[in-house]
């Protein structure tokens, strides 16, 4: 019975995985967004017109936030796990809320969609999203309509126990993530996190926390990308150690 289901979880690691393939959007560039080393992500320079910023998981770390409040955009900032933010800025607005693919009230939790209608942004697609919250992604892809997730013209989000898609269970739920979220945004860059360890996946190497950059699909033209990851913009997130080579991060 075991041996079944890890042949399950490696077709159904087949299916997510290439939808995080990287592509290329033609005639644009990309920027490092946020400091060096973790915290900062890099993105595609497409800024102009974009109205607010989502940072979903702050800790101690704004750098991310405070490169989109220099851009002019007002950030809105979520995490139920501080009592506040040690770095201030006239465009950050901090809410002890987390994240989730439900509300929960009681527990300080919150849906981004009802958070994004609370802030008045329905209907807006001028909007940019962070999320880093560890693990709990997976549950707010799945639960946040894709409506909603259209709205933000660009996504990075870091993907949390990648390593454990080798189960029927956790691929299940990454797939259907990954649907979800692919139906209106491609991927366009990748970065694996080195203070994980990369995993053996349905025969691919797949680290177990990823940092993944997507782009909504009426940006432009997008082709499969023939950029090898990390790239010169990218850093180790654990600067004591070195980065992880993903290749293409293609799977074939």
């Amino acid at each position: 019975m075991e041996h079944d289901l890890s042949l399950v979880g490696a077709m159904l690691a087949r299916q997510l995985l290439p939808m995080l393939r990287p592509h290329r959007l033609k005639d644009a560039r990309k920027v490092r967004v946020g400091r060096h080393f973790d915290g900062g992500y890099v993105m595609l320079d497409r800024f102009a017109g974009m109205e607010a910023a989502y940072s979903l998981g702050i800790n101690d770390e704004t750098s991310w936030d405070f490169d989109m409040a220099q851009r002019g955009l007002h950030v809105y900032q979520y995490d139920h796990t501080i009592d506040g933010i040690s770095y201030q800025h006239p465009l950050f607005h901090w809410f002890k809320i987390g994240i989730s693919g439900r509300p929960e009230p009681e527990k300080s939790l919150d849906t981004l969609e009802r958070l994004v209608e609370a802030n008045g942004h329905s209907g807006n697609r001028n909007l940019i999203l962070k999320c880093d919250i560890e693990g709990a992604e997976w549950d707010m892809l799945i639960n946040t309509p894709n409506s909603v997730l259209a709205q933000f013209s660009q996504i990075v989000v870091e993907m949390h126990n990648l390593d454990r898609i080798r189960d029927p269970g956790p691929a299940a739920v990454a797939r259907a993530a990954l649907i979800n979220l692919c139906a209106s945004h491609r991927v366009v860059h990748v970065h694996a996190n080195n203070y994980a360890e990369l995993t053996l996946v349905g025969g691919y190497p797949v680290p177990a926390t990823l940092e993944v950059t997507l782009a909504r699909v009426d940006l432009g033209e997008f082709s499969p990308s023939d950029e090898s990851f990390p790239t010169p913009l990218d850093m180790p997130c654990n600067g004591l150690a070195a980065d992880i080579h993903l290749g293409r991060f293609e799977f074939v």
